[in-house]
């Protein structure tokens, strides 16, 4: 018979036209959950509304949102024909409550365009210092984040000084007053910014997606955490921030380093330190006490040389000097010979006279005067003499 075709070809055939439509692949569809089952870590219930229904399959719940029969989900993924049953579902990737829905996608497309704007670049975050000396924690103080956060640090040292910066969590304005107070502490130097709350809904939790808060982040100059919620929930803040926590209590051990380890590891480096400085020194001296060795020999040789040297040249020296001593002594003579004839003395002895006056020694006839008194002194004595008259010579 012609144009007959058996059961597994036409559902075969039903199959690929399912798989080459497009509008049945990666859509969200909104329904009441019904008649939901959970076997083996995945979920099976039918999606209704008033006029229709159709079964759904989701294998992947662990990751997304379980309803409950009787609520209102949008689901999203993608239709599914069973060829060997003839069978049509829709096998779910994620869930999500009706009202969350219009939220969420808001939502994704304010972070696909932050995210490509560089908001949430990796290159642009700050290391978080190992040790931080100062942290301000911005969380509500009537929640047991603070005291989640506190109790976790002081656990393991008493060194950090933790600021608390009391803001609102929730509600409206939220977001403007977690970026006032986050300006006002990123000009006091701390060491890190902690930005806390609880775990709570996707409404309690959008302030922590405010485009606002995430441009503020981005601008500051100190490393920020962002602990926002549980692990399961993911915001804006902490994308935009420098390094995200699961949960308040995780961002204290981030930042509560142990005080005991830390004395440990410097009494260990300081060991380790001083026994490479002892061997450091032993190394030293061996290579000294070599050296000192190898200079002896050498030194002991070379001064031997040296002392020849010296005794010759001592010799050479003591001869030298003799000759030069002789030779000034030859001259001194001739010199005392010649200040002996110049000495006043042996010219007063020769008949000679030093005549003075009351300024000094008379050179000159044109020193005296008539009447001045003279002193005449000879080689034997002085005379007083007085003036009678004075001659110049033409």
């Amino acid at each position: 018979m012609e144009n007959v075709l058996n059961v597994s070809a036409l559902n075969g055939y039903i199959k690929s036209v399912f798989n080459a439509e497009e509008l049945l692949h990666d859509i969200s569809v909104c329904g009441e959950v019904s008649g939901i089952s959970v076997r083996g870590g995945n979920a099976y219930f039918d999606l209704k509304d008033e006029q229709s229904k159709i079964p759904c399959s989701c294998f992947s719940l662990r990751y997304t949102y379980l309803p409950k029969d009787g609520e209102s989900v949008i689901v999203f993924g993608s239709v599914d024909f069973w060829a060997k049953t003839g069978k049509m579902s829709f096998i779910a990737r994620s869930i999500k409550p009706f009202g969350e829905g219009a939220l969420a996608l808001k939502l994704e497309q304010l972070k696909n365009r932050l995210r490509e704007e560089g908001y949430f670049d990796e290159s642009h975050k700050k290391p978080i210092p190992q040790y931080p000396r100062r942290v301000c924690v911005l969380t509500s103080l009537a929640g047991a984040v603070r005291r989640d956060i506190v109790t976790t640090i002081r656990a393991k040292n008493h060194y950090t000084d933790i600021d608390l910066a009391d803001v609102p969590v929730q509600g409206t304005g939220t977001a403007g007053k977690i970026c006032e107070t986050l300006a006002l502490a990123d000009e006091k130097n701390y060491d890190v910014i902690v930005i806390a709350r609880g775990g709570g809904s996707l409404e309690e939790l959008m302030p922590f997606n405010d485009e606002g808060l995430v441009k503020a982040i981005y601008a500051a100059k100190t490393p920020i955490i962002s602990a926002v919620g549980h692990e399961t929930d993911l915001t804006l803040c902490d994308l935009a921030a420098d390094m995200r926590a699961p949960t308040p209590t995780a961002a204290a051990n981030m930042l509560a380093f142990d005080s005991r380890e830390l004395t440990a590891y410097l009494d260990e480096l300081i060991c380790d330190c001083k026994k490479a400085i002892e061997d450091k020194t032993e190394r030293g001296k061996s290579e000294l006490l070599r050296l000192c060795t190898l200079m002896s020999a050498r030194s002991f040789e070379q001064i031997s040389d040296t002392r020849h040297r010296v005794r010759a040249l001592s010799d050479s020296m003591i001869y030298s000097v003799r000759a030069k001593t002789d030779a000034a002594r030859a001259r001194v003579s001739e010199q005392m010979i010649k200040l002996k004839m110049l000495d006043p003395r042996n010219m007063l002895a020769r008949g000679y006279f030093i005549l003075g006056g009351k300024d000094g020694e008379i050179h000159s006839v044109r020193q005296l005067s008539t009447g001045q008194t003279i002193t005449v002194t000879g080689c034997d004595g002085s005379a007083a003499a007085e003036i009678k008259e004075v001659k110049y010579d033409i």
